[in-house]
C-alpha cells in the first residue's frame, strides 16, 4: 500500500443467462485514464498485476483469460469473438466456464479487500503524518501570539517561526494534494477493475 501514499520525497454479479445472445448494456463509468497520467496509470496497473500474480493458482483461470483477451484485442476486434477464441484456447488446458466465473469472482473479491486495506493505509498515514504537522503548525501559531506581546525583544524568534509556518503550510498543502490525488486515482482504478471483472463475468455468462 505504501506504493500509493509515499511522502518521503518530501514532498454485480449478473442474473442467470438470458436466452438472448445480446449482452446487457455496459454501465457508464469514468475510465482511470481520464484522470491519471500514463505514469500513474502504469503504477496502479502494475499493482493489480502483482496482486493477481501472487494469488494466481496453478492452471488456467480468470487471470489467464483476462490477460489473453487483452493480448488478442489488437488482432480480434470483436469482443464476443475474442472471448470465444480465448475460452477455446484455455479450455484445451482444462478451463471450464464454471471455473472461469468462480475465479473471476475470487479476483473481484480480492480487489475489494485490497481497496479496504488501501483506504486504511491512507487514513493511518494521514492521521500520523499530516495530523502531526497540523499540531506543529498550531504550536507555532500560539508561539507567535504569545511572543507578539514582547515583539521588541522577540522580533527574531517571531520571524523565524513565521518562516517555519509558511514552510509547514506549503508542505501540508502539497502532501494533502498528493494524498487526495493518489486516493482518487486508486479508487477510480480499483472501481474500474471491479467493474471490468463484473462486466467480464456478465459477458462470459452471456457469450460463452
Amino acid at each position: 500500500m505504501s506504493l500509493f501514499v509515499e511522502f518521503e520525497e518530501e514532498p454485480q454479479k449478473s442474473s442467470p443467462q438470458s436466452s438472448s445472445s445480446t449482452p446487457p448494456p455496459i454501465p457508464n463509468r469514468v475510465a482511470p485514464s481520464q484522470v491519471l497520467n500514463g505514469e500513474e496509470l502504469d503504477k496502479f496497473e502494475k499493482h493489480f498485476e502483482k496482486l493477481f500474480d501472487q494469488a494466481n493458482l496453478p492452471g488456467p483461470d480468470y487471470y489467464e483469460f483476462m490477460k489473453m483477451t487483452e493480448t488478442l484485442e489488437a488482432h480480434i476486434k470483436d469482443e464476443n469473438a475474442r472471448f470465444a477464441a480465448t475460452y477455446a484456447s484455455l479450455a484445451i488446458q482444462g478451463l471450464t466456464k464454471d471455473k472461469l466465473v468462480e475465479t473471476a469472482n475470487a479476483y473481484k473479491k480480492m480487489v475489494g479487500q485490497d481497496k479496504v486495506q488501501f483506504e486504511k493505509t491512507v487514513n493511518d498515514k494521514s492521521e500520523r503524518e499530516i495530523g502531526q504537522k497540523r499540531k506543529d503548525l498550531q504550536k507555532l501559531e500560539e508561539t507567535v501570539k504569545q511572543h507578539a506581546e514582547t515583539i521588541q525583544r522577540l522580533t527574531k524568534e517571531i520571524s523565524e517561526a513565521q518562516v517555519s509556518m509558511g514552510s509547514l503550510k506549503a508542505v501540508i498543502t502539497e502532501e494533502e494534494h498528493k494524498l487526495a490525488r493518489n486516493k482518487q486515482g486508486y479508487v477510480l482504478a480499483c472501481d474500474a477493475m471491479i467493474q471490468k471483472i463484473t462486466e467480464d463475468i456478465t459477458k462470459i455468462q452471456t457469450t460463452l
